[in-house]
């Protein structure tokens, strides 16, 4: 029974794979979301209110780039590897940014108690591993995709990483080295756990149709670039043509 559990068809798992780079990939909208969700965790964490900090977890759409570099792991592929580093670092730096500039305008609100709870222990790490089983296998079963948003509060990414830049605003490197530490443990967990789910899912053999998406999509990109491109200069064209008939 347990082993039915774990079964998906090709169909599934192409669908799954679809949706989870459409998700993942870099976009104006997603670092919109990000910057967003990224002040109003800092501002919840420097008026500790868990509420609002919950608020900026639900916003924030940081677990799909770390998703697709379990995904990566799993089949292999170094194309989707280098893709979703690409984009979880620029999400991370962007979400570090923003906290800090955050912290330099509200930090006199600021009583740093749930900033200084961020310190790291065994707990949270299994706690993570646990949550990157769950946020994966509900991905997968997307009927249960209505469970994302509570994986996303008990993963708990983005309070650790908002509250380095807090810590660097405050020039307390305690708060720095404990919230850098909290945050790398949460990552590892949600990896490994959603590895574990991807590889028992079969998502291995997937390799060639991952990269075949990936390619097509910067095809799809470079294509709209160029319209773009072609737009701005029949424009000027004929911006050009008025000015010389006038």
């Amino acid at each position: 029974m347990l082993k039915s559990v774990f079964v998906t068809s090709y169909v599934d798992q192409e669908e799954t794979l679809k949706s989870l780079l459409k998700e993942s990939r870099e976009r104006a909208d997603f670092f919109l979301m990000i910057a967003l969700a990224a002040f109003i965790t800092t501002a919840g964490l420097l008026l500790d209110s868990v509420v609002v900090i919950i608020g900026g977890m639900l916003v924030a759409p940081i677990l799909f780039p770390f998703l697709g570099l379990s995904m990566g792991i799993v089949t292999s592929s170094r194309l989707a590897i280098s893709r979703s580093l690409k984009t979880a670092l620029r999400a991370v730096g962007l979400t570090f940014l923003v906290s800090t500039a955050t912290a330099f305008l509200l930090s006199a609100e600021s009583s740093l108690n749930l900033v200084s709870a961020n310190q790291p222990s065994l707990i949270f790490f299994l706690v993570s591993l646990v949550a990157g089983l769950a946020v994966s296998f509900s991905w997968v079963r997307q009927e249960l995709s209505a469970t994302l948003p509570g994986v996303a509060v008990a993963v708990a990414v983005l309070p650790p990483l908002c509250a380095v830049g807090i810590g660097l605003v405050m020039f307390d490197g305690s708060i720095m080295a404990g919230s850098l530490t909290l945050f790398l443990i949460n990552l590892l967990g949600i990896v490994l756990g959603a590895m574990f789910i991807f590889s028992l899912f079969g998502f291995s053999n997937l390799q060639k149709e991952e990269e075949d998406r990936i390619k097509e999509e910067k095809v799809v990109a470079q294509v709209q670039k160029e319209a773009i491109k072609t737009a701005i200069k029949e424009d000027q064209v004929e911006e050009e043509t008025i000015s010389g008939g006038n």
